[in-house]
């Protein structure tokens, strides 16, 4: 079966027994009862979600994806040289006011606190010629200048503050050599994206201090919009609270395995992401939602989901979830892993032959 979203908006309106929904909105009790199912139970179906963090030089931090809900694993890109471990907020407090910074590993907790939202600005290219000029000021560094050439010439070394872009045949390559060029300039508090012709550039600041960055041009052949959206406040989201704080700008440095939170319903057609053996036990809990806000006289929500917790349709779907991975092997550092031959801190040296 493929539950969609009008489908479980038709169990609210059977439930009542009304063509219409309520005034509360169908979502809102499709949302509630899907926050409801993924924090019921530790689920294994949830431990799929995986992200790429980036880290932001000066920043302590860097934010988790906004459906965060759980830490599964968490490793360094090239963690040979480098690693990161999970503490506690205490710890992190103390190391960050009594500790020599090291260069080798990375302290992390998890916080939850508002996260504003960030300027951006676009730039859309046409027609570039040889000598125009871009200049970047993310209002903290100095400014930044990308010059456009046909050929770079003998002279034309990058610096922290002067960069060198090769022309493409298409406004689009231009865009995109653009791109790199403003993400590979050393202390610049601006990341760039590119889609076509036109590049985005997201203040990596957050909050309205964002709204001060500036960008112009020569040359009239790019077309500059500045979008001051940043704000301070926002919606509480997650965080990994970090000591040291990064030096330098380093994409794609944080792996992260983590379990899900609930996606909210945005559309009728949308497909709800849940398992065909837990369609029943939420659309459960919609029907109980549904009847707890529209008829709370006669058993409020609490009581009725109280109710779905109990019955066999939720422990037979706890069961099912446990059964998935019914085994996680040896224990890491137990008798079984210690007899092992060539058992050591640097086992993902030693080579083994595939079997034959």
């Amino acid at each position: 079966m493929t539950l969609l979203t009008s489908d479980a908006i038709a169990h609210v309106r059977h439930t009542l027994a009304s063509s219409d929904v309520p005034s509360i909105g169908a979502y809102r009790i499709l949302d509630d009862a899907g926050e409801h199912l993924v924090n019921m139970h530790s689920w294994t179906w949830l431990e799929d979600g995986q992200a790429t963090l980036d880290l932001t030089g000066n920043q302590p931090y860097v934010w988790l994806p906004d459906d965060f809900r759980e830490i599964v694993a968490i490793q360094l890109e090239n963690g040979l040289n480098a690693g990161i471990r999970l503490t506690s907020k205490d710890r992190l407090l103390e190391l960050r006011a009594l500790a020599t910074a090291p260069s080798f590993e990375y302290h992390a907790s998890v916080a939850h606190v508002p996260r504003g939202a960030a300027a951006r600005a676009t730039l859309t290219l046409t027609s570039v010629a040889n000598g125009h000029t871009v200049t970047l000021s993310d209002a903290y560094n100095p400014s930044t200048a990308v010059t456009f050439r046909t050929a770079l010439g003998a002279s034309d070394d990058n610096t922290a503050t002067q960069r060198y872009v090769v022309l493409g045949a298409t406004d689009a390559a231009t865009a995109s050599a653009l791109t790199i060029a403003i993400n590979d300039a050393p202390g610049l508090y601006l990341r760039a994206t590119v889609s076509g012709n036109v590049v985005t550039l997201t203040h990596q600041k957050l909050g309205t201090r964002g709204n001060s960055m500036t960008v112009s041009e020569t040359g009239g052949n790019i077309a500059v919009a500045l979008d001051d959206t940043g704000v301070d406040d926002g919606p509480v989201r997650a965080r990994l609270e970090l000591w040291p704080t990064p030096a330098t700008n380093d994409s794609n440095r944080i792996l992260v395995y983590y379990r899900r939170g609930w996606q909210p319903c945005e559309t009728d057609n949308a497909l709800i992401p849940i398992p065909q053996w837990c369609e029943t036990l939420y659309l459960t809990l919609v029907r109980a939602i549904a009847r707890g806000y529209e008829r709370e006289s006669e058993a409020d929500i609490g009581q009725r989901i109280s109710a779905v917790e109990q019955s066999p349709l939720a422990k037979t779907a706890m069961e099912r979830d446990k059964l998935s991975v019914p085994h996680i092997g040896a224990m890491r550092g137990g008798a079984a892993a210690s007899v092992r031959v060539g058992y050591d801190h640097m086992w993902n040296f030693n080579s083994v032959a595939g079997p034959s």
